[in-house]
């Protein structure tokens, strides 16, 4: 689970939302709401507010001022803080309203902010002293949670940092736009925003603050400490959970750390009063043998600290992941029926314990994978009471896991009787968060568990009545979701129409376009908040170009916004293939817009001597990949020059300083099409075609095996996946299908027995029948998509068409109604996404490829079919 995309799920129930959009919806603090004061400029910008005095001259950069709060004491703080910063003509900003607070220091937040509730920007270091000494007696006792990032004034809600004072942008080791400050040699440098506090080697502190900085040196934990922390498990805005020893006793057990006034839930409730509640029923239930033992609570360096019982054990996350046979290729009916036969039984245990909980007055509140330990012996244990609630007294607080909290407004009682039947589902076919989008899916989920499945008679109706799920009217009124849902299951038992599918599809994304913001066109991954709303994998340019390709039409306004947006962008521009113009230029190429294309290839031409990382999504290999393109398409020495030498840049890096497997602090190197060096190879092969130089099948080749150095090979089904060191990947961006693909286009200029050998394993790698999401970049359409390009080459394409078949079926599995259309989850499954790497555009061009074997599944893949079938495309056919 990717945590950072929670917050963007508050402001829009159906697609990823910037989370500022949501904390502006709500009421503001007093001075937000206010008129500008005399002398005073003011404005929002973002979750922000701003106070700029007329006469204010404020250094570009230097040390600010943090001031920490808490949710009861922020508007006092402001109030303070405020009226102090008036008086004395000091810029400030401030969260805008309690929304803002809240979204700041959520529990799943960016630990980096969490904290900062006001900036103070003195304009010198006497003035820095002075707001110091003056505001730390009048905000005595109102502090909220420490700031991480900060050093600590005294021992109040005051803290600073060396920063920027105004907004400037250079770029990082990636090549990515990034904050930036100034160096004594001029030059604009990183200002560094992470979790841990950080002077730059050249900053002189002032002589009043060294004394702190020494004592923040020399600072160590605490000798009478009674335990030995071993490992972090998991860091929060709340607080830590390790793994420690008793020192007294050599016993191990699990810490949990709670900050105060940090890692809110929704409603306010801070990580230590959670973690009071979670002691006290704990104590309640001691007696209660499926329920984690706790053993002591304490507080330390204003930290609160559990103490509790390390199970032996995994959670049940890990152990379906581990067990489940969907998602392993070439599956036997064995292993369904084992793993179905264990499946249940956990499943009955969970129903036995949440009915002990409920006849003590208890609901559990938060049911889901991983607060459910599986010891060694199969037996249940439950841990994490902290939204546990008593019912005769709370309602539930409505924070939870996804995919396990009712889309609706129910008791607690009712909400665990949900979780239970999503806990049913979820070890099957973990797709429960759709529920939150499309109700309706519930139904074809549990018929799918029972016809795939030997559940036992009347598994299905008695999860339903667990699930107790009503209408979905955010999506759609009652008629619109069921003219989607016969679309999705098909009518009269006859199987879908694949041709009304795609065309309901293409409707969905063309309705979801909103031209009139100016931060994005189509609603897609949270991504485009992060790089922008305009490029090729998560933005504009990668839907109107799987849109005009897969035969769904162009919208000239549409392109026209693309253009405009890049013409006026503010800040600098991402440079990359699929994060920035690079990807621009190609989309608006291939759909046929061609000065466009240009204009915008002038652009990154601007910016060549930017430097970027060797990858295909953001770096060196996609800009050559598209400075080659293009000198083919247009016939331009100059731009094959430049891909050349980028491609040499590249080709210096492997040669002398290849990649590792795994990097010196164990760090597993990421591997495929998107991250790794397959897609070097795929430059490398296409600068062979063009220059017929064998030189670059030679770099190639090492960097196949590069990645192959990154595979795990299992033995019992023959199959090699990227290993993370935690996990292994069969996908494209990451995994072995990008691996695969980059190898099926060298393999067509050399063939070895070991690359021959290794792509039958790569391959094999996709047969498996599930994956958690559908999207290209890292699920089931660009397996699907990735079967579909090899399948030319292999004897057995009745076999591959079959597991291209079933793919393109189970993409069903993940289909939800949208006012009468057929959209699709994008990564996390939380929120519907439209753009081409995780949402439906990217689906929909996935599914043109089975049509049309013209149609390359990625920019600068070759198909290997011809028109019809049969003989592979030449060699030198356009892509």
């Amino acid at each position: 689970m990717k945590l950072q995309y929670f917050e963007y799920c508050f402001a829009d129930r159906l697609f990823y939302e910037e989370p500022s959009k949501w904390a502006t919806m709500q009421e503001g603090y007093a001075q937000a709401e206010a008129p500008a004061p005399a002398g005073w400029r003011t404005g929002r910008k973002g979750p922000w507010y701003n106070y700029t005095h007329e006469t204010a001259t404020l250094p570009p950069q230097g040390w600010k001022i943090h001031v920490s709060a808490t949710r009861e004491t922020a508007q006092q703080v402001l109030d303070i803080t405020a009226d102090y910063c008036l008086q004395h003509r000091i810029s400030f900003k401030f969260l805008t309203s309690e929304a803002a607070f809240i979204g700041r220091n959520l529990k799943y937040a960016d630990r980096g902010g969490s904290g900062k509730f006001i900036t103070v920007y003195p304009s010198s270091e006497t003035q820095l002293e002075q707001v110091l000494n003056d505001l730390d007696p009048k905000l005595h006792g109102l502090g909220g949670p420490y700031i991480l990032s900060d050093l600590r004034w005294k021992d109040g809600p005051l803290y600073l940092r060396y920063g920027g004072f105004v907004e400037r942008l250079t770029r990082n080791d990636l090549g990515e736009p990034a904050m930036a400050i100034q160096a004594p040699d001029g030059e604009l440098v990183v200002d560094k925003r992470d979790p841990v506090f950080y002077v730059p080697e050249w900053v002189q502190p002032p002589p009043f603050l060294r004394p702190l900085l020494q004592e923040r040196k020399n600072g160590e934990a605490p000798a009478d400490f009674p335990y030995d922390i071993e490992s972090a498990v998991h860091f929060s805005n709340g607080g830590g959970i390790y793994v420690a020893t008793e020192k007294s006793t050599g016993r191990k057990v699990i810490l949990k750390e709670a900050r105060p006034g940090a890692g809110l839930d929704q409603v306010g409730r801070d990580a230590v009063s959670r973690l009071k509640r979670e002691h006290e029923f704990l104590l309640k239930l001691a007696d209660v043998a499926e329920v984690v033992d706790c053993y002591d609570y304490f507080e330390l360096w204003e930290h609160h600290f559990l103490v509790q019982e390390m199970v032996d054990g995994v959670t049940l996350n890990k152990r379906m992941v581990h067990r489940t046979p969907l998602i392993r290729a070439d599956m036997s009916e064995e292993e369904i029926r084992e793993f179905t036969e264990w499946a249940v039984d956990i499943t009955s245990q969970l129903d036995g314990l949440v009915g002990k909980l409920h006849e003590r007055g208890i609901a559990f509140g938060d049911l889901h994978p991983n607060n459910i330990m599986i010891t060694e012996d199969g037996r249940v244990r439950l841990v994490d009471f902290e939204l546990a609630t008593y019912v005769d007294q709370e309602q539930r607080i409505g924070m939870g896991a996804p995919g396990f909290v009712p889309p609706d407004r129910r008791d607690g009682l009712a909400a665990d009787l949900y979780a239970l039947g999503c806990l049913k589902i979820s070890p099957f076919v973990p797709l429960t968060m759709l529920f939150s989008l499309d109700t309706t899916r519930a139904r074809a989920l549990v018929q799918f568990v029972e016809n795939r499945f030997p559940v036992p008679t009347g598994w299905g109706e008695n999860v339903l009545a667990l699930l107790d799920l009503g209408p979905s009217p955010w999506a759609g009124t009652e008629e619109q979701m069921a003219r989607s849902s016969a679309l999705i299951d098909g009518r009269d038992g006859e199987g879908p129409d694949w041709r009304l599918i795609e065309t309901s599809m293409a409707k969905a994304v063309w309705d979801s376009a909103t031209p009139d913001r100016q931060d994005r066109l189509f609603p897609g991954d949270v991504e485009q908040f992060h790089l922008n709303g305009l490029g090729f994998a998560y933005g504009a340019a990668g839907v109107l170009y799987a849109m005009a390709k897969s035969g769904h039409g162009r919208r000239e306004e549409h392109e026209q916004w693309l253009l405009d947006r890049v013409r006026g962008h503010q800040g600098l521009h991402r440079v990359g293939f699929y994060d920035g113009l690079h990807g621009i230029a190609y989309a608006f190429e291939e759909i046929g817009h061609r000065d466009a294309a240009l204009e915008v290839l002038d652009m990154t031409e601007r910016l060549a001597g930017v430097s970027l990382p060797d990858e295909l999504l953001t770096g060196l290999s996609g800009v050559a990949l598209n400075q080659l393109f293009f000198a083919t398409r247009l016939d331009d020495q100059g731009l094959r020059d430049s891909a050349l030498k980028n491609a040499q840049q590249i080709a210096d890096r492997l040669l002398h300083r290849p990649p590792v497997p795994v990097d010196d602090s164990g760090r597993h190197r990421r591997a495929g099409l998107l991250h790794g060096a397959s897609g070097q190879a795929l430059l490398f092969v296409r600068l062979f075609e063009d220059t017929r130089d064998p030189a670059y099948l030679d770099l190639a080749e090492r960097a196949i095996q590069h990645e192959l150095d990154c595979c795990a090979h299992f033995e019992d089904n023959d199959v090699l996946y990227v290993n993370e060191g935690w996990r292994t990947m069969p996908y494209i961006g990451t995994g072995s299908a990008g691996i695969g693909l980059a190898l099926s286009e060298l393999l067509r200029h050399r063939r070895t027995e070991e690359l021959t050998v290794a792509m039958d394993r790569l391959r094999r790698a996709a047969h498996a029948e599930f994956h958690i999401c559908p999207m290209v970049f890292y699920g089931t359409a660009g397996q699907m998509g990735f079967l579909q390009h090899i399948r030319s080459r292999y004897a057995d394409t009745d076999r591959l068409d079959e597991l291209i078949e079933t793919k393109r079926d189970r993409l069903r599995l993940h289909m939800v109604g949208l006012r009468g259309e057929v959209a699709f989850p994008g990564d996390q499954l939380m929120r519907l996404s439209m753009d081409f790497g995780t949402g439906s555009a990217g689906i929909l061009h996935a599914l043109a490829t089975l049509r049309d074997p013209r149609l390359p599944l990625l920019p600068f893949l070759r198909p290997f079919a011809a028109p019809g079938g049969g003989k592979e495309a030449p060699a030198d056919t356009p892509h």
